[in-house]
């Protein structure tokens, strides 16, 4: 079987529904323009013709999501025509307050999918040639490997992993969620979606590419440029085309 060529929208770390800046009338409109740059991914996602969009954890700032922002988003993944992944993050963490459990975004379509399954689990999709590996991440502590039980590759699909934590070149290193050079060269994957860090980083490592796709949203006050999400095409005589796409907000 030959490998079709696919593409990719990869999103993470949008924090929507932040109460970091309280409920001012500063702090509302600073949510309004995380809202306002998800709504850009998704048209992102529909302009492109994508053929899978994943989230790579942190959708949402914490699991206190009101009903509005719940329906905000499962209105917007009704939107996507192609397959939904979603992952939990360290902020909206699969713990038994988890934004996941109280709402069932699946039902935005049978297109999205949520990975929350703490040993990992894999969506296949035929059609695309392809598979999505990622797990649910439930303590954010130096116990979670977020690329630990990463399946063999088996079948000519594209192999895609999602992954929410820290990369870091030490071993040593005693923080949460970490990911090493190792485990992404040795995972077999031909792209991983990486979340949690808010800047766009190419961590391709061996043979596979990995990237941290940027917020949609920078997460500061008075930043109103947007910010960015990862385009990745995987083609069969090309490998792994990885390129940033910024997201402007008017």
């Amino acid at each position: 079987m030959s490998r079709r060529r696919i593409k990719i929208i990869h999103t993470s770390d949008v924090h929507l529904e932040s109460d970091t800046f309280g409920r001012s009338e500063e702090g509302k409109n600073y949510r309004s323009r995380i809202q306002r740059a998800f709504e850009k991914v998704v048209d992102q996602v529909i302009e492109e013709r994508a053929d899978l969009f994943l989230i790579a954890g942190d959708l949402f700032d914490s699991n206190r999501v009101p009903e509005a922002g719940a329906q905000f988003v499962h209105s917007e993944l009704a939107r996507v025509p192609c397959p939904v992944i979603l992952i939990p993050g360290n902020h909206d963490c699969y713990d038994h307050r988890s934004v996941y459990k109280k709402v069932d975004f699946t039902t935005a379509g049978p297109h999205v999918y949520a990975l929350t399954s703490e040993e990992g689990s894999t969506l296949e999709f035929p059609h695309l040639h392809a598979t999505v590996w990622g797990k649910g991440l439930v303590e954010h502590d130096h116990n979670y490997r977020p690329l630990a039980g990463v399946p063999p590759r088996r079948g000519d699909y594209w192999h895609i992993g999602m992954a929410h934590g820290y990369f870091v070149d030490e071993e040593e290193m005693q923080r949460s969620s970490l990911i090493f050079p190792r485990e992404i060269a040795q995972s077999g994957l031909d792209y991983l979606a990486l979340g949690h860090v808010h800047v766009f980083t190419d961590l391709s490592h061996g043979t596979t590419r990995a990237c941290y796709p940027g917020t949609p949203a920078p997460l500061h006050l008075g930043v109103n440029n947007g910010g960015s999400v990862a385009l990745v095409i995987l083609d069969p005589d090309d490998g792994v085309i990885l390129t940033q796409q910024r997201i402007v907000l008017e």
